[in-house]
């Protein structure tokens, strides 16, 4: 078993070979995985599948076929998602955009993102997980070709809400995937440890981009490279085992209506959608604000974010399958409205660095333990809808504190407005707090 384990990463880093520097990320990550392995997350055994309506595994193990691929798959995916995310405003100023439109071109594919989740996961919930993340790997390294031909900011709005549905689809199924072969008593380190392949892509590939841009200028060349990474995606995927193939096209998945009655589901939603608008004002706004503080290096908080992040995802998420997820969520929440709360005083990169461990630990935490929480909450037939609904709320409250907390910045000032986006999570963690509801059954589990 252990050496067709290692004949998979072998064949995904042949083909990772082919794209310049896309090897250097891939041994990066699947050191970083091999590496928890090394500090003692022995694995239960091989991966059993169950036929019919179950899809939960009898036996897991971390460096399973499934989980590494998948984990691999979503690296790259994600990898393509940010070379884009701070080079497509440039692009649209190339093409002779202004500033409110990068935020229209920006704000088309998240709406689009957030309006199809849930509609993906009702049919991922019918047809399984692998058609809809192939339909979505493919879809996506369309759209970066198609990128490279565009010349008007009217078309690429068009492009970018099409882009958002393709991404849609890809996430409702990759989350429903994860929550399928993640074991109840493993469930939050499994999807932890899956969602640490997200934060590496993101402490490597943006980068990447934005010295591709600031030295070449070559956008084609960029939107290349990013269809080179979602090939690598789409590779890995069709090494995935179909391992739920869906209830049938006859299955009627819970309606976002009855999702919103579910206390498990739309409690820990808004739960997402307080701490992430927090995230959604500091990401957007503090390269704004630290170089009016004097601190022009505010690179180093998104590193030290990206860091602790890691960590508190891998070791949380272990702990949270020990001791409760509800135990663990309050805190964490609490310590992302704290970071967000010293923003206003910030005068130091000391302080910059501390405050971007604190919202990297509270954050990288709360976030995959909600997730977690959601899947205990909700029967397997009803994963799929449960969390396109759960994670639309990402989206929602990541674009309310851009949008929002954003106006109210530009009115009241930054300070004001990092001390709205402390509130909203503290707003969050009272709810949860308060209308969370009895703990889920064996059953739903």
């Amino acid at each position: 078993m252990r050496a067709a384990q290692l004949f998979v990463c072998s064949c995904l880093l042949e083909i990772a070979d082919k794209a310049p520097g896309a090897s250097q990320a891939f041994s990066f990550y699947y050191k970083f995985l091999t590496a928890n392995y090394a500090m003692g997350l022995e694995p239960y055994g091989k991966i059993e599948l169950k036929k019919g309506g179950g899809t939960m595994q009898e036996r897991f193990s971390l460096l399973s076929r499934d989980f590494i691929v998948l984990c691999f798959a979503n690296f790259f995916y994600f990898g393509s998602f940010y070379f884009l995310l701070p080079t497509m405003p440039q692009y649209v100023d190339m093409l002779g955009g202004s500033a409110g439109q990068v935020g229209m071109v920006m704000g088309w594919f998240t709406l689009a993102a957030v309006a199809a989740r849930p509609y993906f996961g009702k049919m991922v919930d019918r047809y399984g997980h692998k058609r809809f993340m192939l339909l979505g790997s493919i879809f996506f390294i369309l759209f970066f070709i198609l990128y490279i031909y565009i010349q008007s900011v009217a078309l690429l709005y068009i492009a970018r809400g099409a882009h958002g549905l393709a991404h849609a689809c890809f996430m409702a199924a990759s989350a429903a995937y994860i929550a399928d072969i993640a074991p109840p008593h493993r469930r939050g380190e499994v999807i932890g440890i899956y969602g640490t392949s997200n934060i590496v892509a993101m402490a490597l590939f943006p980068a990447w981009g934005s010295t591709l841009i600031s030295t070449t200028g070559n956008f084609s060349y960029l939107f290349g490279l990013a269809a080179v990474a979602a090939t690598i995606c789409l590779f890995a995927v069709v090494f995935l085992r179909e391992i739920n193939k869906g209830s049938g096209k006859d299955y009627k998945p819970a309606s976002v209506i009855e999702l919103s009655k579910r206390r498990g589901v739309i409690v820990p939603s808004i739960a997402l959608f307080g701490g992430a608008t927090a995230y959604g004002a500091v990401f957007t706004f503090l390269p704004l604000f630290a170089p009016q503080r004097g601190l022009t290096d505010f690179g180093m908080f998104f590193t030290v974010y990206a860091l602790s992040t890691i960590v508190s995802r891998v070791l949380v998420g272990k702990l949270s399958d020990r001791i409760g997820r509800r135990q663990l969520v309050m805190p964490f929440i609490a310590l992302v409205a704290l970071a967000v709360v010293l923003l206003p005083g910030l005068d130091s990169l000391a302080m910059l660095a501390a405050i971007g461990g604190l919202f990297g630990l509270g954050f990288g935490a709360f976030m995959p333990t909600l997730n977690a929480l959601v899947v205990d909450y909700t029967p397997p037939q009803d994963r799929g809808s449960a969390l396109g609904f759960f994670t639309s709320f990402m989206d929602l409250g990541i674009t309310a504190g851009a949008v929002i907390l954003g106006a109210a910045g530009n009115y009241f000032g930054f300070e004001i407005m990092f001390y709205m986006g402390s509130a909203a999570a503290l707003a969050g963690l009272i709810i949860f707090a308060l209308f969370l509801g009895p703990n889920p059954t064996q059953a739903d589990r």
